[in-house]
């Protein structure tokens, strides 16, 4: 059993579209095997905020709360006793690029509001301290997609964050990937102790060995997620969500050991 860190998205990877199944019943059983051999710490990183996704472990009878969370896909907690407790050093130091890179950068996003925002299709929301884009088909995803890519292919350092028909702007180095860089650093463990499992756009930044030498993602993730974790070397499961992270997770770790 190598693995001590498990890092896992949440919609779509281990909770499945239909809110009345159990959330990842053999996820959470692998877990309990393994840690009766081991240590091991689990990871959700996500783009919701911890409101959002205690409400969803809540709601889908969650057995228990993962040890650290990521939200926002940049922000990072450490969960006690049933609580998010800030990582103030990284948090404050994000917020802090994210105001100076959002007021930098202001004029761009109002350009994003009138140009992209327009239209019928896509609603422009507050969105972690900035705009937000929701696309309402799939056409007007590809739309947005191609005017954003287009207003801000001369700033590198603002990336967009896709999630299905939601479009979030962030600065470059923080994500899924930087922020399980630094949890592992808390944590003295490397990539060659990290399982890594993601089914949509935003998970792109973690998928990557350099971050878990185990990588994996469910039947159900969109085609750029299943080319890059082939890429990588990592494992395609046959089934969707919560049920193909676990067989990914018994087919690097069979019973945990």
């Amino acid at each position: 059993m190598k693995t001590k860190l498990v890092c896992t998205d949440f919609d779509g990877t281990l909770a499945g579209e239909n809110p009345e199944e159990p959330l990842a019943p053999d996820f959470f059983r692998w877990l309990d095997l393994s840690r009766q051999k081991t240590e091991i710490s689990w990871v959700v990183a996500t783009g919701r905020s911890w409101e959002s996704l205690r409400e969803a472990l809540v709601f889908h009878q969650a057995p228990l709360l993962p040890d650290w969370i990521v939200t926002v896909e940049r922000e990072i907690h450490r969960v006690k006793e049933g609580q998010a407790h800030s990582l103030e050093a990284w948090n404050k130091c994000c917020t802090e690029t994210h105001e100076a890179l959002f007021g930098r950068h202001g004029a761009l996003l109002e350009r994003i509001e009138r140009e992209v925002g327009s239209t019928d299709e896509v609603t422009v929301v507050p969105d972690a301290g900035a705009i937000g884009l929701i696309a309402g088909s799939r056409e007007s995803i590809e739309r947005a997609n191609t005017l954003v890519t287009e207003i801000l292919k001369d700033h590198p350092e603002i990336s967009t964050v896709r999630n299905g028909p939601y479009f979030r702007f962030a600065h470059v180095d923080y994500h899924k990937g930087s922020c399980l860089a630094e949890i592992q650093k808390l944590l003295d463990l490397s990539p060659s102790s990290t399982f890594v499992a993601g089914d949509n756009l935003n998970d792109l930044p973690m998928l990557q060995r350099k971050f878990g030498h185990y990588l994996a993602c469910p039947s159900n993730s969109v085609p750029e997620v299943l080319a890059q974790v082939k890429a990588e070397g990592g494992y395609l499961a046959s089934q969707e969500a919560g049920a193909g992270i676990a067989e990914a997770l018994f087919h690097s770790f069979p019973l945990g050991k």
